[in-house]
């Protein structure tokens, strides 16, 4: 018996890469899912918030996104690693297998998310790696600005399916592409 799992991407049969929606020149936005991924879940422990945002952003090559207050995700790194690192700074929760990321870029990034989030997305509002916490088609959405025309949204695994139909509903008037 092997040691090992195959994660299988909650979206797995219904991500099929190709072109859809509006026949433009170029795409609107380009949708790729992000797995599989590492997310570790962190939160402070008491007292000790300051002390775990400043290991973090001293922590070289790690990606820490703000998850609310005094919690994190990091991405891309292995849970024993993180839990090691900020071990008496925070509790970790290994979210692996729990959640959906999901990449959207393009020069109508913007107006595909606006139609679900009261967040203001503007590039001067909204600057690269700021995160928040947002409802889209009601469902929770963990939202990050990781480049100009770019964004990664995190789902819980369960609502992957439904939240990935909307999203590329909202997209098809710009044209979408999926990698």
């Amino acid at each position: 018996m092997s040691d090992q799992f195959t994660r299988i991407s909650p979206l797995a049969d219904i991500a099929f890469q190709g072109r859809f929606g509006a026949d433009h020149a170029a795409p609107g936005v380009t949708l790729s899912v992000q797995h599989p991924a590492a997310i570790v879940a962190v939160i402070a422990r008491k007292g000790k918030a300051k002390a775990l945002a400043e290991a973090l952003q001293n922590w070289r090559g790690v990606r820490a996104q703000w998850a609310g207050a005094e919690q994190y995700f990091v991405l891309d790194k292995p849970f024993d690693e993180v839990r090691k690192k900020l071990d008496g700074l925070a509790s970790c929760s290994d979210q692996s297998h729990g959640r959906a990321i999901i990449r959207i870029e393009g020069p109508k990034v913007r107006h595909v998310l606006c139609k679900g989030t009261p967040v203001d997305l503007h590039e001067s509002e909204f600057e690269i790696d700021r995160s928040a916490l947002t409802q889209m088609a009601h469902v929770g959405v963990h939202l990050t600005r990781i480049g100009r025309d770019a964004f990664e949204l995190s789902v819980f695994r369960g609502f992957s399916e439904s939240f990935w139909e909307w999203l590329t509903e909202q997209s098809e008037e710009f044209g979408y592409q999926v990698i």
